[in-house]
């Protein structure tokens, strides 16, 4: 794991991303560059300089958040730890997905909610819009992750062979920190798979990841949201994982599912869409 983006807009829940970033990249060797958008419709990278100095306020903005991520940094800075300060002027879920790719990171750290957070609320949008189009693996926060829990990471999944290339994606993740990964196969009334079946597809999945330690495990409960962060607090994991399908499919949880589990649990969420 190299680059791990994390933006930060300066509420508790991006700074409890960035010191949970700080934790992975302490595993490893990995940098981490800490974005700010500044919200706008603007084709900002494409205007003159003469044409941007005519949104004042934009300008404004944008050197004041240069001020503040460079002072963000310097009170936050992690030993052996590369710290990239980024600000960018456009709609932030996008800023953060073509970042994602111009750095090729291998994780976004985002935290759950964002300025503006009202109690009893869904999770943010902008964490909802990241984790449905960056192409790597998003980690949502609310809560900064225990590094003790961490070493414990469960993937609730339906175990098709569509979503191995996202599991594969998160390997990275789950090597540099070093944890063992409990299979989760959850049976609900309305979508039951014998328990055979359901070994089945696990062992099989599990097949050519032997440099992982693995678990298996099936559970039964009315909800599949319900029965992931169940399972993941009776076990105390440090991260629920999900591999989630952008489009409609039986075979698959659907992106709802992870935000869902978000939203119902102080867990972690890794989520890694697959088509």
């Amino acid at each position: 794991m190299k680059r791990i983006i994390v933006p930060v807009d300066f509420s508790p829940y991006s700074e409890n991303a960035f010191l949970t970033a700080s934790k992975i990249a302490a595993k490893g060797d990995a940098s981490i560059t800490c974005v700010n958008a500044i919200t706008s419709e603007l084709d900002w990278k494409h205007l003159s300089e003469a044409e941007k100095a005519k949104y004042t306020e934009i300008v404004d903005l944008e050197a004041e958040a240069k001020g503040k991520l460079k002072e963000f940094i310097a009170t936050h800075k992690v030993k052996n730890t590369p710290i990239e300060a980024v600000v960018e002027v456009g709609m932030p879920a996008q800023v953060l997905v073509d970042l994602a790719e111009r750095q090729k990171a291998d994780l976004i750290v985002i935290g759950a909610y964002g300025k503006g957070y009202e109690s009893g609320k869904f999770i943010g949008s902008t964490t909802q819009k990241v984790m449905r189009e960056a192409n790597c693996p998003v980690l949502a926060v609310k809560k900064v992750l225990d590094g003790r829990a961490m070493k414990k990471m469960v993937f609730a999944s339906l175990f098709n062979e569509a979503s191995r290339p996202a599991f594969t994606r998160m390997k990275p993740l789950i090597k540099t920190i070093g944890a063992s990964v409990y299979f989760l196969f959850i049976n609900t009334p309305d979508k039951f798979t014998d328990s055979a079946r359901a070994e089945t597809l696990m062992r099989n999945y599990a097949s050519g990841q032997e440099d992982l330690i693995i678990h298996r495990h099936i559970y039964n409960h009315e909800e599949a949201e319900k029965g992931i962060v169940a399972y993941a607090s009776e076990q105390n994991a440090g991260i629920i994982a999900i591999a989630s399908n952008v489009r409609k499919s039986s075979a698959s949880y659907q992106i709802g599912v992870t935000d869902t589990v978000l939203f119902k649990s102080d867990i972690p969420v890794l989520s890694v869409k697959f088509e």
